[in-house]
């Protein structure tokens, strides 16, 4: 059995046509514990998160999961992370933005790609379909694709990559980001050609690595080794777990 837990990144019902699998709202600390207590999947998915304003997902727990003999993979947003994270401990991560992470690049851009809030988004309710900010790694490879379409010259992408980068996670959006490129005194005709070329030029990096995950647990290909490591149950661990193991 396999599940897999995403939220704003790619809608469940479009993710039930990639693969067969119990799908879960956004991983939170113990989601995937109880995950594994109460399906015992033999692949675990892990594409979005929670984090902020609740105890994120845990490390943990996904190394318990590994200790089992259970596939673990991320993509895409926590799960880009926390693959990035564990891969020494045998998590699988697929996509750029793992890799960006391990590499600690997103190329075309020089600087550091290494910060949570790269991939980090604010998103509404399921029930009105997780409706989110623009996530800046999506706005990065969106800059790339017009510099390589010859819409942006290179000094122009990474300016409004640097505009990008200095908002809040939660305030960036294409209105925004358009609106302080123009603040900051980009040419008017250049920002005219982006937003013409944006509706079909967007490229979203995180829902096209959150498919290429779920296609490989579709297709069976997410090979792991078995555990490398000692799997400690500490106090932590248990006074965190036990009590909900007892239930």
């Amino acid at each position: 059995m396999n599940v897999v837990f995403l939220g704003p990144t790619l809608p469940a019902a479009e993710a039930a046509g990639l693969c067969d699998a119990f799908f879960l709202p956004p991983a939170r600390r113990g989601d995937l514990y109880r995950a594994v207590e109460a399906h015992h999947p033999t692949t675990i998915a892990v594409v979005d998160g929670y984090f902020e304003q609740v105890p994120a997902l845990w490390h943990k727990e996904i190394l318990a999961a590994l200790a089992q003999g259970i596939r673990v993979a991320g993509a895409a947003s926590m799960g880009a992370l926390r693959a990035a994270e564990l891969r020494a401990f045998g998590m699988i991560g697929v996509g750029r933005v793992f890799e960006a992470y391990v590499e600690g690049r997103f190329s075309p851009f020089e600087e550091p790609f290494e910060a949570d809030d790269e991939v980090a988004v604010a998103h509404g309710p399921a029930e009105l379909g997780y409706p989110a900010t623009d996530a800046l790694v999506d706005i990065r490879a969106t800059l790339a694709a017009a510099a390589r379409a010859g819409v942006l010259d290179r000094t122009t992408m990474l300016a409004i990559a640097a505009l990008a980068k200095a908002l809040f996670y939660k305030d960036r959006s294409w209105p925004t980001v358009l609106e302080r490129a123009a603040a900051a005194g980009i040419d008017t005709g250049t920002l005219a050609d982006l937003r013409a070329w944006l509706p079909a030029g967007r490229v979203a990096q995180k829902r096209l690595d959150a498919e290429a995950l779920l296609r490989r647990v579709a297709e069976g290909t997410l090979e792991s080794a078995p555990p490398a490591f000692r799997f400690e149950r500490t106090l932590i661990w248990e006074s965190a777990f036990a009590p909900a193991a007892g239930r």
